[in-house]
C-alpha cells in the first residue's frame, strides 16, 4: 500500500477553538468566560461541584497550550438585585445596596444628535 507508515505534516482536523462574542463583534472574553490567572487566555470549566446554595467549586482547563494549567475556583453568590417570587425556607439572601442596582434608562434626548427624519419611541 502507498503512504504505509508515513506521517501527515499536517493535522488531520483543524478545529480552532471559537469563543462567543459580543453584539457589535468584540470578544466576551473578560466577561463571559473563565480567565486564567496565569496567562488570561480563556479556560474551560471542566466540571463544577455545588458546595453550598451559594457557593460553587469549579475544575477550569486553559485554553493555551503553551500553559495549559488545570486549577479550581469558586463562584460566590454576593447579593439579590430583584428578589424571586419564591420562597425557600432557611435561605436568607442578601439584598444588593439600593445605590448600586443596575438602572437601564431611555437614551437622552440632546437637539445636537437629534435626526429630524428619525422617530422617537421614547416621547415627542
Amino acid at each position: 500500500m502507498s503512504g504505509e507508515g508515513i506521517l501527515l505534516s499536517k493535522p488531520l482536523i483543524y478545529a480552532p477553538l471559537e469563543f462567543r462574542l459580543r453584539s457589535g463583534g468584540s470578544l466576551a472574553k473578560d466577561s463571559a468566560l473563565i480567565i486564567c490567572p496565569v496567562c488570561e487566555a480563556p479556560s474551560f470549566i471542566r466540571r463544577s461541584v455545588r458546595v453550598t446554595s451559594t457557593v460553587k467549586h469549579i475544575h477550569c482547563h486553559c485554553t493555551n497550550t503553551g500553559c495549559g494549567m488545570t486549577y479550581m475556583s469558586e463562584i460566590v453568590f454576593v447579593h439579590v438585585f430583584n428578589p424571586s417570587l419564591i420562597k425557600r425556607d432557611g435561605l436568607d439572601l442578601p439584598q444588593c445596596p439600593a445605590d448600586q442596582i443596575p438602572q437601564v434608562l431611555p437614551p437622552t434626548r440632546d437637539s445636537s444628535d437629534t435626526d429630524p427624519d428619525q422617530l422617537s419611541m421614547f416621547g415627542t
